[in-house]
């Protein structure tokens, strides 16, 4: 059992460490989906026969960060910035001087 979740952190370091070149997600903010991600999932499995419902709403999102901080590829987070994105303005600005 040790050797598999040795084998398991090694993968989740290397695909950290790797630089993405679509991800939109940083460093920091990978490491802490990958944490938390993994306490909701293990929490998730935990309550798997006490309460079905919450668990597999805690597996999903626990599943879900885990995922977003391996690969380092946000969907949620790409869409946002689409939404908001501004496009480029440019400000003219008129003076006039009355005597």
């Amino acid at each position: 059992m040790n050797g598999i979740l040795n084998f398991a952190f090694d993968k989740i370091k290397q695909k950290i460490e790797d630089n993405c070149s679509d991800g939109n997600v940083g460093a920091s903010e990978r490491v802490l989906s990958v944490i938390s991600g993994g306490l909701i999932l293990g929490i998730g499995v935990k309550q798997l026969f006490k309460n079905p419902i919450s668990a597999f709403s805690g597996i999903t999102l626990g599943s879900a960060l885990v995922y977003r901080g391996v690969t380092g590829h946000c969907t949620v987070k790409s869409v946002i910035e689409r939404v908001t994105e501004k496009e480029d303005v440019t400000v003219i600005e008129h003076r006039y001087f009355v005597k």
